[in-house]
């Protein structure tokens, strides 16, 4: 599989930005609780580590408000990978938050260099990607939730798993545990006589 930059897009939480591994040190230092976070094997994580809803609800409505005001750091190797990719091309980010304004925030904090290279869809729930994807031409998509890759795979849409303790359930998809795997998929060497790239 070798992608040109431009046919790419990426979900945000777990695969830019280190969300869920926040909401646990989050857990532990306002409300002592423990969780492994190798235990998170769902997505609908309160399925599987013990935590009422009320709690969970408040550390993951800071979150999603205030990220730019936490400690919420790049996953590794992004900042780095995502420069590269703004020397080639806009780089989208499709997240299924309700509003774009606290990642456009968080970015402008983490990676100023690339504010005016990132473009943010804020869709509301994970189903209203596709759309936004299909819209814009997006070929290959990088996303941490399967059923959403299922989703994006059916509609005709390649999706790449960001490896995480809660998608490691067998599946047909390609898996990168980090940015250099990406990299690693991108076909960098631009030139304006070739087409799309295909897998």
């Amino acid at each position: 599989m070798k992608i040109a930059p431009q046919d790419i897009a990426f979900d945000f939480d777990g695969v830019v930005a280190d969300t869920f591994r926040l909401f646990v040190h989050l857990a532990h230092a306002e409300y002592g609780i423990e969780i492994n976070y190798e235990d998170i094997t769902h997505y609908e994580f309160l399925k599987v580590i013990k935590m009422d809803r009320a709690t969970a609800d408040r550390i993951v409505e800071q979150l999603t408000d205030r990220p730019h005001e936490l400690d919420l750091k790049p996953n590794k190797g992004a900042t780095r990978m995502l420069t590269r990719f703004a020397e080639f091309s806009p780089i989208l980010f499709v997240t299924a938050r309700p509003t774009g304004g606290p990642v456009a925030l968080w970015c402008e904090k983490t990676m100023p260099h690339l504010l005016s290279s990132i473009h943010i869809e804020a869709t509301g729930e994970s189903t209203a990607k596709l759309p936004v994807l299909k819209e814009r031409g997006v070929r290959y998509f990088v996303e941490d939730r399967l059923d959403t890759c299922h989703l994006l795979a059916e509609a005709g849409i390649v999706p790449i798993v960001y490896e995480q303790p809660w998608n490691r359930e067998p599946h047909p998809f390609a898996v990168v545990r980090d940015w250099d795997d990406i990299a690693e998929m991108i076909a960098w060497e631009r030139s304006d006589q070739e087409g799309p790239t295909s897998s």
